[in-house]
């Protein structure tokens, strides 16, 4: 039985990826994948590099173009925080 050579792993390309606040009132975020939930107080997005939790007050998402990565909002800010992008599942068996 032959077997097959096995093709190296073209390495996975991020797309960039910026958050940006105006007087902590309005922002934009680049490079999100999809949007997880939102809500008046949270939002909660992933982004081509990893997890992003906005908290704050009076949440709206004014814009979102999902083909081009793009998220506009309005409201309070108080705080953001990163979670680690997940590795996947076959990735972490097989690596």
């Amino acid at each position: 039985m032959k077997q097959k050579p096995i093709k190296p792993e073209m390495p996975i390309q991020k797309k960039h990826h910026t958050v940006q606040f105006d007087n902590r009132e309005k922002g934009n975020v680049t490079g999100v994948v999809k949007v997880i939930s939102s809500s008046e107080t949270n939002l909660f997005l992933e982004t081509s590099h990893g997890g992003l939790t906005l908290t704050g007050s009076d949440f709206k998402i004014t814009k979102f173009n999902a083909d081009e990565g793009y998220l506009a909002f309005e409201g309070a800010v108080n705080s953001f925080k990163y979670s680690a992008a997940k590795v996947p599942f076959f990735k972490r068996i097989f690596s």
